[in-house]
């Protein structure tokens, strides 16, 4: 038997080798509850999956190798790793992955947390980092890490904490109920980006001597502060919302040994340097922020406000009066308060669009209209919030008892653009929501799906008498309108448009007897949508006048109706007891037999009424209104 050259059978040998070391690469592992994380993960191979499936697992874990460790949640209910003793995971190797586990630390040791990172190039995604003593997620002298998608709320001190961490990313978390949102001690170009921030109790976003961070596109909402910069330079913060905080943006610089004293302030950024005689340029920008807060600015020493064309949106500096009239950017710059810092460019408060909604990080959705047809095309403009990816999402209120939701329609992330969904079959209210990758509503926009119809009242009425339109389904576009149609005629004697309405009244009158119907039509449409019954309008062969309201203050308006007038009848206003020749202004009829007008009152208070004359040479009196008092 010939036996195989050395050098080919190496080479087959050393595929065999690789093959197996693959696969044993791509292996998954699956715990169960009962069983022990940790026991699999001393048992994987660098590359290997470990699949926890939803229970508790009380434990305090050790990574150790390049692994991937996900939970595998069942209804929702992620797989618990809790701890009573020393973090929950402790991530010691690099480039592992962690993603869809709740980690909790029950200790509140400053050196603990939900999820300790020591390495590097790690991704952290989609967990629950929640109740911890101390911090949700931790990262220690590391790098190039992501941490991404997680919900980290309600634990002892920090949500996220980083020390001595540098070019992290952490993008699209949702922090609340901490002490300290994130915090940044010693740590630089790190990248905070599209992560929102509810009610943590001292700051949402805190950096010590930290220095060349971007804190990009964040939302911060119900803290003292939004953001604490302490002894830092040269960090961008742009395109946030700062909305609902008790402080804003405030920058100081203080003397060695002196406390920061920033209650009521802004976003607080304060240097602890020797006290100098000139403002220290600490060269942070703050720019295309907005701020809302019960105080939004200060800066005690020099940073740019601005980014050279455009600045930040103040609350308390975006009025007409301050130079704002509703352009982009103001007339006039805004000194910040506290020091030689200005704002050359702020902006105006921004010109609400009808119908569109607006949320935090820049999110915003505009349906094509406010009420479809059942199974119609809905027309949707949007832009996802800075660096979140979305979904939306067609919810039928609680309230009404069913659940017939439609699945989610993906957007993207950092887009604006256009999408078309299709209304559902059954009448009713609903919510379009916008959806992060968590599932969390990010904005909301109701819409409702109705059968449009119209009806007028009363049945029978006399000449320029009201009659009340009550139409509902209309599309709520702002070119929607009813009109006024003789029966049997397809021209509109007048029309009303409904004021971007889907549902209300209107009223309208008719000045000639006959039998009439009106039409409700969607903008730019030949065909109406709806049309009404038919009202019975009958000539008046009376004379009257009526003014309303009977009570105005000085200077106000009041709508005369009158009935009976003569081709050249005349309608004068008169102090109660005047004589029919003392007016104070006659006004034609314009020869029709009834109508209406709009006069102004006098700015004197008293008691005025109207009067319809058959002509304004001999004055035969026709009618006389009822009194209007003038207070």
């Amino acid at each position: 038997m010939m036996s195989m050259p050395e050098q080919p059978l190496k080479i087959l040998i050393t595929m065999i080798v690789l093959t197996f070391l693959a696969n044993c690469a791509n292996a998954v592992v699956v715990v169960m509850p009962g069983e022990r994380i940790q026991a699999a993960i001393d048992g994987a191979q660098s590359g290997e999956t470990i699949e926890v499936s939803a229970g508790n697992y009380q434990e305090s874990l050790v990574i150790d190798r390049s692994i991937i460790l996900k939970g595998m949640s069942t209804g929702g209910d992620l797989p618990r790793v809790e701890s009573e003793n020393g973090p929950a995971i402790t991530i010691k190797a690099n480039g592992v992955v962690v993603e869809g586990l709740w980690a909790k630390s029950a200790s509140g040791w400053t050196e603990d947390a939900g999820i300790l990172v020591l390495s590097n190039d790690n991704i952290i995604k989609n967990n629950m980092a929640s109740g911890s003593g101390n911090v949700g997620i931790f990262l220690q002298k590391c790098s190039n890490n992501t941490v991404s998608g997680n919900v980290v709320q309600g634990n002892g001190n920090e949500g996220l904490l980083l020390e001595n961490s540098s070019r992290n990313l952490l993008d699209g978390n949702e922090i609340s109920d901490n002490r300290y949102g994130c915090k940044l001690v010693g740590s630089s170009e790190n990248r905070l980006i599209g992560n929102t921030f509810l009610r943590n109790r001292i700051d949402a976003i805190n950096l010590q001597e930290s220095h060349g961070n971007l804190i990009d596109g964040n939302n911060a909402a119900g803290s003292d502060s939004a953001l604490t910069i302490d002894s830092s330079r040269d960090n961008i913060a742009q395109r946030n919302n700062f909305v609902g905080n008790e402080k804003g943006i405030y920058l100081s610089y203080l003397e060695t040994g002196k406390d920061t004293q920033s209650k009521g302030k802004g976003v607080v950024i304060s240097y602890n340097s020797m006290p100098s005689s000139e403002m220290v340029s600490t060269n942070n920008s703050i720019y295309l922020n907005n701020l809302s807060n019960k105080k939004n600015a200060r800066d005690d020493s020099l940073n740019n406000w601005d980014n050279g064309k455009v600045g930040n949106n103040y609350s308390d500096f975006n009025d007409p009066e301050e130079g704002c009239k509703g352009i982009k950017i103001c007339d006039r710059e805004n000194s910040v308060s506290g020091g030689p810092s200005v704002d050359r460019y702020p902006q105006a408060s921004p010109v609400p669009i009808p119908g569109r909604f607006t949320g935090a990080g820049g999110a915003a959705m505009q349906l094509s209209a406010k009420s479809y047809l059942p199974g119609s095309r809905m027309d949707l403009n949007f832009t996802a919030p800075v660096g979140q990816e979305v979904w939306v999402r067609q919810i039928v209120p609680a309230a009404s008892g069913r659940n017939d939701s439609q699945e989610d329609l993906y957007l993207g992330q950092n887009i604006t653009g256009d999408a078309w969904l299709t209304a559902p079959q059954e009448v009713g209210s609903y919510q379009l929501e916008m959806l992060n990758r968590n599932g969390t509503k990010v904005l909301s926009v109701p819409f409702s799906v109705a059968i449009p119809s119209i009806s007028a009242t009363p049945a029978s009425v006399y000449t320029c008498v009201k009659i009340i339109v009550s139409f509902q389904g209309a599309f709520g576009r702002k070119d929607d309108w009813i009109g006024l149609y003789r029966d049997g005629s397809s021209d509109a004697i007048e029309r009303q448009t409904l004021g971007s309405r889907d549902s209300g009244n209107v009223t309208f009158s008719a000045s000639d007897a006959g039998s009439y119907l009106f039409k409700m039509f969607a903008g730019g449409a030949n065909d109406p949508l709806a049309s009404s019954n038919l009202v019975e309008v009958k000539a008046n062969a009376g004379h009257k006048v009526i003014a309303e309201p009977s009570h105005v203050a000085p200077g106000g308006t009041v709508t005369i109706t009158f009935w009976g007038a003569a081709p050249a009848s005349v309608i004068g206003m008169y102090g109660m007891t005047r004589p029919d020749k003392f007016d104070l202004g006659k006004v034609s009829t314009g020869g029709r037999s009834c109508g209406t007008m709009v006069r102004r009152l006098p700015s004197e208070p008293g008691q005025y009424d109207f009067r319809l004359f058959q002509d304004d040479i001999n004055r035969p009196l026709l009618a006389q209104s009822n009194v209007v008092t003038v207070s």
